[in-house]
């Protein structure tokens, strides 16, 4: 108990409020003690001034008082009145001195005709120099010293007795008229009333300065509580909670100063904590799932690069293949035709002119059909010039339903389209956008043989358009999704497809700089989606080699 005690006073000892305080303190202090100091010597100066003036009417009024009994030279009653003034209160002693020092008259009848030493304290102020003063100066008339008994204080005050001319002249003791100062009074006032006033006033003084400082000082400190303390308090309790992971404290000092210009400042920094803390904190707990993705995004980059790249290979075996077997399918093509005609010429009658005729139109039709194979390998390893140019979409998907228009009639196929971009148009090559149009549209018509849904929708994405094609045929199963861009593979078993038309699909689309991908929603169907950039730089391409 003790320990944590001695822990939270050191601690305290070391705050900025408390050395705030400990300076106001000092401060305080200081400027007290030099004002009760500069209070008191004003005080007593004022008091001895006051005593001293005093001092000098009461002077002058004993002198006054003992001029006409001097005058009259009535000795007992002079004596009689000075012991009579002797006896008032507040007054130590009177004495007369005559021009030799030997105390004339006084209070105590056992100092008169005693003779003082020229060097005591009543005579040494004029006889101090060689010529003694024939005019004593103000501020030597009076002096102050402590009592015999060392209780108070005394105020003696030297009133000098001229020759004045009724002295000189009087006819009872005349005295010289070159006699400039006859004797001195010595009158002595006792300072203890005014002692003791000045204690009182002092103490009482003390008093008030005492409970002035202590209010003071208590005013001192509640301002350095409110103003430096509380909000320093806060800024720590906050600092302590951030440093614990509270991220959702906050300061609550409302005050319009650099305290609360901190206050705010700390806030910020306490929500850009929290926001960076909870990024981190997703970062840690989607790791494994973004790793994941990232993952199946490079595998999904590898597959497509492998995919490019058997492209290429396949795009340069169909340049050479059809190079080398369009002339022999040509020439079979041909034969075929002329055999036909020799033999209806030259065999009207014969009984295997018929099957022969037959025969000959079969081999015709499949060399006309390997014709075409050869004519998209040649498409397909070529590509065609590419004449990028604002297009407006709708037109393009318009042209290309009205031209399947025939085959989704006779399917029974409900055809819609929702084209809602603003303001329509892209950059594209109109005719190759129309050809792989063709081509979803009919690869979706040939999915519904016997009728269903084809929707073709196009949508904003950023500064990309998404351009969709789905029909409600069976689907295309996931083990073969990866195929389906493939030149050769085809799902048809009807041997109409050679698999050429989706591979010609994403070539145009490469040529867009777009993407190209399938999907098969739950519902059923497919879903063949597109997606383009708006922009393209607007000149004619050269030949693009199928990638």
């Amino acid at each position: 108990m003790k320990k944590h005690i001695y822990r939270n006073l050191k601690l305290f000892v070391r705050t900025l409020s408390f050395k705030l305080f400990l300076v106001f303190f000092l401060i305080i202090g200081v400027l007290f003690a030099i004002y009760t100091r500069l209070n008191h010597n004003l005080q007593m100066d004022i008091f001895e001034e006051m005593v001293q003036h005093s001092a000098y009417r009461s002077g002058d009024l004993i002198k006054y008082s003992l001029h006409r009994l001097m005058l009259l030279n009535t000795r007992d009653d002079l004596d009689a009145t000075i012991k009579t003034i002797g006896d008032e209160p507040g007054i130590e002693h009177i004495r007369i001195y005559n021009k030799e020092g030997e105390i004339s008259f006084s209070n105590i009848d056992s100092e008169i005709g005693e003779a003082v030493d020229m060097k005591a304290e009543a005579c040494f102020v004029c006889h101090s120099v060689e010529e003694p003063f024939k005019e004593l100066p103000v501020e030597l008339k009076s002096r102050v010293f402590q009592s015999p008994d060392d209780q108070h204080r005394i105020m003696g005050l030297i009133i000098p007795i001229y020759n004045d001319l009724e002295c000189s002249n009087a006819d009872c003791h005349a005295h010289d008229e070159d006699q400039v100062v006859l004797g001195i009074m010595d009158v002595q006032m006792s300072m203890k009333e005014m002692d003791e006033a000045i204690t009182d006033g002092e103490n009482e003084a003390l008093s008030i300065g005492f409970s002035i400082l202590l209010i003071s000082i208590a005013m001192v400190a509640l301002a350095v509580y409110w103003v430096i303390y509380r909000p320093i308090h806060e800024l720590r309790i906050g600092t302590e909670k951030l440093a614990t992971g509270d991220m959702d404290y906050r300061i609550q000092l409302n005050r319009k100063d650099t305290l609360g210009d901190l206050a705010n400042s700390f806030n910020y920094m306490a929500e850009n904590l929290k926001t960076a803390y909870g990024e981190l904190k997703e970062w840690s707990e989607t790791l494994e799932e973004r790793v994941q993705d990232k993952a199946a995004e490079l595998e999904s980059i590898h597959k497509e690069l492998l995919h490019v790249e058997r492209m290429t290979s396949l795009g340069k075996m169909s340049a050479t293949v059809a190079h080398e077997l369009n002339n022999p399918i040509s020439g079979i093509v041909n034969y075929a035709k002329l055999l036909q005609r020799k033999v209806d010429r030259t065999m009207p009658d014969a009984p295997e002119k018929t099957q022969i005729i037959e025969r000959l139109d079969l081999i015709r039709a499949e060399g006309l059909r390997c014709g075409n194979i050869v004519k998209n390998l040649l498409l397909f390893a070529r590509g065609s010039s590419a004449h990028f140019q604002e297009n407006r979409l709708r037109e393009i998907v318009d042209r290309a339903v009205s031209l399947v228009h025939h085959h989704t009639e006779l399917a029974g196929i409900d055809t819609s389209v929702d084209i809602d971009i603003q303001p329509g148009t892209l950059v594209c090559d109109f005719d190759q956008l129309l050809q792989a149009m063709i081509a979803l549209l009919m690869n979706a018509i040939e999915a519904m043989p016997h009728g269903g849904k084809l929707a073709i929708s196009a949508i904003h994405q950023q500064e990309n358009v998404l351009l969709s094609v789905r029909d409600s045929g069976p689907g295309i199963p996931d083990e073969i999704k990866d195929k389906i861009f493939e030149p050769f593979f085809s799902t048809k078993n009807d041997n109409k497809g050679v698999g050429l038309g989706l591979a010609v699909v994403y070539g145009i689309v490469q040529r867009h700089r777009g993407k190209i991908w399938v999907e098969t929603p739950p519902s059923g169907g497919t879903i063949f989606q597109i997606l383009l950039p708006l922009q393209q730089e607007k000149s004619v391409s050269n030949t693009v080699v199928e990638t």
